[in-house]
C-alpha cells in the first residue's frame, strides 16, 4: 500500500472518529422546545434506552432493609459491567424508573458521564408513587420525590426528573392529573429554593386516544397562577409502529402533528411494539429523520434488559453474564445509521414565553385545574399531635382500607380529594397513617369518646393527647410550634387541639387490651415488652 493510500485510510478513519467522538456530559439546556448542549450549543437528541433491572420471579430478599426493585446505579459492579453494552450500542441517555436515594450513585453516575451517558430519573417507586385510583399528593411522596432530587441533583449528566409515568391512561382516572401536576410544581420550586441548578421536570404520559391531547394541554397550560406547574417537558410512552410499518401508517405522522405545537420539548419516553420479533426497529428511522425530528428531541427505546413481557435487547443469566439478544444489532445498527438533523441553539428566536388555557371538564377529561396544596408536614404533625384514638402502633395495617371503612361510617371531608373538583381537605396532603387516624379520632369523638369506638378490630388505639396549651407549645422537627402553624392553618384545628382524651384509666384498659392481643402474633413479645415499660413509665411520670 502506497503512503498516500495509507494518509488516506488514516484520513478516514479521523473524520469517521471525530464524527461519532464521546464527550463527556455537559448539562442540558432547555430553549424554548428543544434541548441544546450547554456547551457546544447544539440540538441535543434523546438517543435512549429504558434502563431498570428487576428482581427475579421468587427472588429471596430481606423487605426490611432492601428495595422492591433493583437500583444498577448504586452498584458499580452491575453498571460498569452494563456500561460498555450501553457504550456499543450507541446511546446517549438511559431511563431508569427507580433509584434508592439513600445509596451513592457517584461511580455509576459519573461513569456514565465520563461515556456522555444522560439519565431520566423517575421520582416514583412502586410503593410511593401517585395512584391512579386513589390519587393523593402527600408529605411521603413529597419526601420520596425531594428525596430523589436530593440524591440525584448534583450530577451534570442527570437530563431530567420525570414525575409521573402513565398516572392517568383513560378519562376515568384523569382526575389524578392534577396531582402530578401538583407534584411537578412542588418539586420545580424545591429545587429553585435550593438553588440546585435548573434541572428539568417532566411528566410520561400514555398513549390514550381520548385523553393524549387534553393531557399535553393540561401539563402544559397556566390557569390558576399555576406557572410554576408547567412541566418543562412532556414526553409520551408511544407503541403505536409496530413491524414493518410506516410514518403515514403507524400513528407517527398524527401524532407529529398534534404535538408540532408544543411549547415544551416532546419525545417518546418508550417505544418499541413487539408484536413482530425480531423487532425490526424500521420506526428509528423515521423518529431521527428530517420531519419528527423538527417536532421530537429524540426517544427511550424500551428497554435494555430482558423480562417476562419480551422488550428485552440483551439477557443476564443467572451468573451475572450479559448475553446480546438479536434485537440488541439490530437496533444498534438503526442508531448508527440515524443522524437527526439539528440545529444551534444561536438559531432559536431571542425570547420564549407563552400562556395556556387549560381543558375544560368534558366527556373526555375530568381533572380540574386547580391543584392540591403543597404538603404542610408542620400541620401534619400538630394534627398528629392532637388526636386521642390513633392507627394502633406494632400493627401491620392497610392505611387506604382502613380509611374507606372508617369513612364509610364518619365524615371524612377534611382529609379527602377530589381533584376533578378541584376541592382538597385540610388534611388531604397528610401521610395516609396520619389521615387514618384523623378517621379513627373523628369516629371516636363522634361516639362521645367511648373507649370502645376506638378499636376497629385491633387496628385503632386511644392516646394521652396534649391539653390545649400544651399542644399548641408543641415543637415539631422543623422548629415551628402548632401555636405557629396554627396562625396560618385551617380554623378547625385549633378546636382539635382542645383536650379530647379520655381519662388515663380508659387509655390503659384499653391498650392493655391492645397489647393482650397483639402478643398473640409472631415476633410481637419484643415489641410488646418496649410497650410496657414506655406506658408504666407514663403514668408513673405522672
Amino acid at each position: 500500500m502506497s503512503s498516500f493510500r495509507i494518509i488516506c485510510v488514516l484520513s478516514l478513519f479521523g473524520l469517521v472518529f471525530a464524527a461519532f467522538r464521546i464527550e463527556p456530559a455537559h448539562e442540558i439546556e432547555i430553549i424554548g422546545n428543544k434541548f441544546f448542549n450547554s456547551s457546544s450549543g447544539n440540538q441535543f437528541f434523546i438517543r435512549g434506552v429504558a434502563y431498570q433491572r428487576t428482581r427475579k420471579p421468587g427472588e429471596i430478599y430481606d423487605a426490611e432493609i432492601e428495595t422492591s426493585y433493583v437500583d444498577s446505579l448504586a452498584n458499580p459492579s452491575m453498571c460498569l459491567k452494563d456500561l460498555e453494552f450501553l457504550k456499543e450500542l450507541g446511546i446517549n441517555t438511559v431511563r431508569v424508573y427507580q433509584v434508592d436515594p439513600t445509596k451513592n450513585h457517584d461511580v455509576c453516575m459519573n461513569a456514565f458521564s465520563s461515556h456522555g451517558i444522560y439519565v431520566l430519573v423517575d421520582l416514583s417507586e412502586p410503593q410511593k408513587s401517585i395512584i391512579q385510583t386513589r390519587p393523593s399528593w402527600d408529605v411521603d411522596l413529597f419526601k420520596r420525590y425531594t428525596d430523589v432530587v436530593d440524591s440525584m441533583h448534583g450530577f451534570t449528566n442527570v437530563l431530567g426528573f420525570i414525575a409521573g409515568n402513565e398516572v392517568l391512561n383513560k378519562v376515568e382516572n384523569s382526575d389524578s392529573a392534577a396531582f402530578v401536576k401538583a407534584s411537578v410544581r412542588d418539586v420545580k420550586n424545591y429545587i429553585r429554593d435550593k438553588k440546585y441548578r435548573r434541572i428539568p421536570v417532566g411528566y410520561a404520559s400514555a398513549d390514550d386516544t381520548l385523553t393524549r391531547l387534553e393531557s399535553a394541554n393540561f401539563f402544559v397550560c397556566s390557569d390558576n397562577n399555576t406557572e410554576s406547574a408547567v412541566v418543562d417537558f412532556y414526553a409520551l410512552n408511544m407503541f403505536e409502529w409496530c413491524g414493518y410499518s410506516s410514518y403515514a401508517t403507524s400513528g407517527y405522522k398524527e401524532r407529529t402533528i398534534e404535538f408540532s405545537q408544543s411549547p415544551v420539548p416532546v419525545f417518546f419516553s418508550e417505544y418499541g411494539c413487539n408484536a413482530v420479533r425480531p423487532r425490526p426497529f424500521t420506526e428509528i428511522d423515521s423518529i431521527y429523520g428530517p420531519i419528527m425530528s423538527q417536532v421530537w428531541s429524540g426517544a427511550v427505546l424500551y428497554e435494555f434488559f430482558q423480562n417476562e413481557n419480551r422488550f428485552g435487547l440483551v439477557d443476564e443469566n443467572a451468573v451475572g453474564h450479559i448475553i446480546k439478544l438479536e434485537d440488541y444489532n439490530i437496533v444498534k445498527l438503526r442508531l448508527v445509521e440515524s443522524i437527526p438533523r439539528s440545529i444551534h441553539r444561536d438559531e432559536m428566536p431571542g425570547s420564549y414565553s407563552f400562556s395556556l388555557k387549560c381543558p375544560a371538564i368534558s366527556s373526555s377529561w375530568n381533572s380540574s385545574h386547580i391543584l392540591p396544596p403543597t404538603p404542610d408536614d408542620g400541620i401534619c404533625d400538630c394534627l398528629q399531635a392532637s388526636l386521642s384514638c390513633v392507627v394502633a402502633p406494632y400493627t401491620r395495617v392497610n392505611f387506604h382500607e382502613l380509611i374507606r371503612e372508617v369513612c364509610s361510617k364518619t365524615d371524612c371531608r377534611e382529609i379527602m380529594t377530589h381533584g376533578s373538583t378541584g376541592v382538597y381537605g385540610k388534611y388531604s396532603g397528610c401521610s395516609p397513617m396520619t389521615r387514618a387516624s384523623y378517621a379513627l379520632n373523628k369516629y371516636f369523638i363522634d361516639n362521645h369518646k367511648k373507649p370502645a369506638s376506638c378499636d376497629f378490630g385491633n387496628r385503632a388505639a386511644l392516646t394521652t393527647s396534649f391539653g390545649a396549651l400544651g399542644f399548641r407549645k408543641t415543637h415539631i422537627a422543623d422548629g415551628r410550634t402548632c401555636e405557629e402553624i396554627l396562625a396560618s392553618a385551617p380554623d378547625e384545628m385549633e378546636n382539635k387541639s382542645e383536650s379530647i382524651a379520655p381519662n388515663p384509666e380508659e387509655v390503659m384498659s384499653t391498650n392493655v387490651d391492645h397489647l393482650k392481643s397483639a402478643a398473640q402474633r409472631p415476633g410481637m413479645w419484643d415489641l410488646l415488652m418496649v410497650s410496657v415499660f414506655i406506658i408504666s413509665f407514663m403514668y408513673l411520670a405522672t
